[in-house]
């Protein structure tokens, strides 16, 4: 995530950039952006966890896929009380 002239340089889910205009964006709203990125972050560094030719355990792979599931589900809603769920 970069923020150039307003303009927040994103990836979306499909791996695509994205330009969103931040002009009239609140700090709590810019504050939420940065947290989804991070999210984002961390879904994509733990993909490798979840393939199913990389011979982990299926207990190590189920452990993962609860993780990355938290991760999916987290609440923005409240910025200043988010709790991150802990990498197995």
């Amino acid at each position: 995530m970069v923020l150039q002239n307003n303009m927040l340089k994103i990836q979306i889910n499909n791996g695509e950039p994205a330009e969103l205009d931040t002009t009239d964006a609140s700090e709590l709203e810019m504050q939420v952006l940065q947290m989804r990125a991070e999210r984002n972050n961390l879904l994509a560094l733990s993909d490798s966890k979840v393939l199913p030719d990389r011979g982990f355990a299926t207990s190590v792979v189920t452990e993962w896929n609860t993780y990355r599931q938290s991760l999916r589900d987290m609440d923005f809603s409240d910025p200043e009380n988010i709790t991150w769920p802990t990498k197995p």
